[in-house]
C-alpha cells in the first residue's frame, strides 16, 4: 500500500500532471488510480490538473489535420509492440551514409554490441569500388540488386556469398551499380 500524503511535492505534481494528460504508462496509471481513492492530497492534484487540461483543450480552435497524418498514424499502428521481440526497419527509415570511397554509401540496419556483428546495406554506384579489406569474422553477402565482382567471380541479383573469417577480401567492383545486404564484423579493416 502506498503512503497517504499530507502535503504536495514536486513528485506528486509531476505524477498527477502525467496522469491527467494520459501520459503515465498503463501500470503506473492503475497504481495511481488506486492510490488517489484513499489519498486526498494526490486526488486534489489530479483533479486540478484534469480541470486545467480540459480548459486548455476547450480553448484551442479545431484544426484539420494534414492529409499525410492518417497514413503516418496507420503506419505506426501497424508496427508490432516493442516488447514483442520483433524489430522492423522500414525501407524509408534510416539514413544512407557516405564512406571514404567515392560512389559507396551504406545504411546500418543493426549492430549487435556484444558480438560487434552488424547488418548493413551497401550501395555502390556504377564503376565504384570497395577497397581490399580484412574480415575479422565470417561475412555473408546477398546481392539485392545490380552486379558485383571480386576477382573473377561475378554475382548478380539474388546471388549469395559467404566469406571466411580472418581472411583478406580483395577489391570489390561493380559495373552497373549494386545494393548488397551484408552481415559482417564492425572490426573489419580496410587494407588500401
Amino acid at each position: 500500500m502506498t503512503p497517504m500524503h499530507t502535503e504536495v511535492s514536486d513528485e506528486i505534481r509531476s505524477t498527477a500532471a502525467l496522469y491527467s494528460a494520459g501520459a503515465l504508462p498503463a501500470a503506473e496509471a492503475r497504481t495511481f488510480e488506486e492510490h488517489i481513492t484513499d489519498c486526498a492530497v494526490c486526488r486534489a492534484e489530479a483533479e486540478a490538473f484534469g480541470e486545467a487540461a480540459d480548459l486548455l483543450a476547450g480553448s484551442v480552435e479545431p484544426v484539420a489535420p494534414p492529409p499525410s497524418l492518417r497514413e503516418r498514424l496507420l503506419g505506426r499502428v501497424a508496427k508490432p509492440e516493442p516488447d514483442s521481440g520483433l524489430h522492423v526497419k522500414r525501407a524509408n527509415e534510416g539514413k544512407w551514409r557516405a564512406t571514404p570511397f567515392p560512389g559507396v554509401t551504406f545504411k546500418l540496419l543493426h549492430l549487435d554490441r556484444e558480438t560487434m556483428m552488424m547488418t548493413t546495406l551497401l550501395r555502390m554506384e556504377p564503376g565504384a569500388f570497395y577497397p581490399k579489406h580484412h574480415h575479422e569474422a565470417l561475412e555473408q553477402c546477398l546481392v539485392v540488386e545490380g552486379d558485383v565482382r571480386q576477382d573473377d567471380v561475378i554475382m548478380s541479383q539474388g546471388d549469395y556469398s559467404l566469406f571466411e573469417a580472418n581472411r583478406d577480401h580483395s577489391r570489390i567492383t561493380t559495373e552497373r551499380g549494386c545494393v548488397l545486404l551484408l552481415i559482417s564484423s564492425a572490426k573489419d579493416e580496410v587494407l588500401e
